[in-house]
């Protein structure tokens, strides 16, 4: 697994890797119960603070999405699972809102970034919640 960050990003490091991680799973990149670097691995890996991978670890584990066995690393979990539905929309209606923000400060028309959306959508594997 190949993590990048970018150092020009708006967006702080330790969330960079919670999305990473997050778009590995809903590509099927990553599936229940595969194991993730451990915090050591990932920090050499990407030359930052291991303090940095740790807190988007946590992140991840507060969500749901990762579980961390002492002695055995940090795995996928059951991905979202645990997470009850008004949480789910929570974290998904938070970044379709800074898209929808960032498409009516350029201008672009509902329609336009309705079949973006729906082209995205098409590149990843859904079931019903």
């Amino acid at each position: 697994m190949y993590f990048a960050i970018n150092s020009a990003s708006e967006f702080p490091v330790y969330q960079q890797i919670v999305d990473q991680i997050k778009r590995e799973i809903a590509l099927g990149r990553l599936s229940c119960t595969d194991k993730i670097p451990t915090v050591r691995e990932l920090a050499a890996q990407l030359i930052i603070n291991p303090n940095t991978i740790a807190k988007a670890y946590r992140i991840l584990e507060q969500q749901g999405i990762v579980v961390t066995r002492v002695g055995s690393g940090t795995f996928v979990s059951e991905a979202g699972s645990s997470l009850s539905q008004d949480a789910r929309k929570t974290l998904v209606c938070g970044k379709l809102e800074l898209a929808a923000v960032e498409a009516a400060t350029l201008r672009i028309s509902k329609t336009t970034v309705s079949e973006w959306f729906e082209t995205i959508l098409g590149k990843f594997m859904f079931r019903e919640a």
